[in-house]
């Protein structure tokens, strides 16, 4: 399934120094395999617990970005979820 967020519910996440655009999706009936935002779609790429995310997402992310993609992190439950763009 997907889900098409507005830009305005979207927040920042920074992950040691390296902002991220996030959603909360504590709330949604399910959780998507496809985000959209705006003119921009994004698909699942990984996931993590939250508890001890600090040693491996900000690397994470800085080597998506690296590699052309733009990341944007959901939670949901206990876990943050890494959806991307294609390069």
């Amino acid at each position: 399934m997907d889900l098409e967020l507005d830009v305005r519910d979207l927040g920042t996440l920074d992950l040691d120094g390296a902002w991220v655009p996030y959603a909360d999706l504590h709330e949604s009936a399910f959780m998507p395999a496809r985000l959209k935002v705006g003119a921009d779609e994004y698909a699942f790429s990984s996931s993590i617990i939250i508890q001890g995310h600090g040693a491996t997402l900000p690397q994470r992310i800085k080597g998506l970005r690296g590699a052309g993609k733009k990341p944007i992190v959901v939670e949901r439950g206990d876990r943050y979820y890494v959806f991307v763009t294609p390069p």
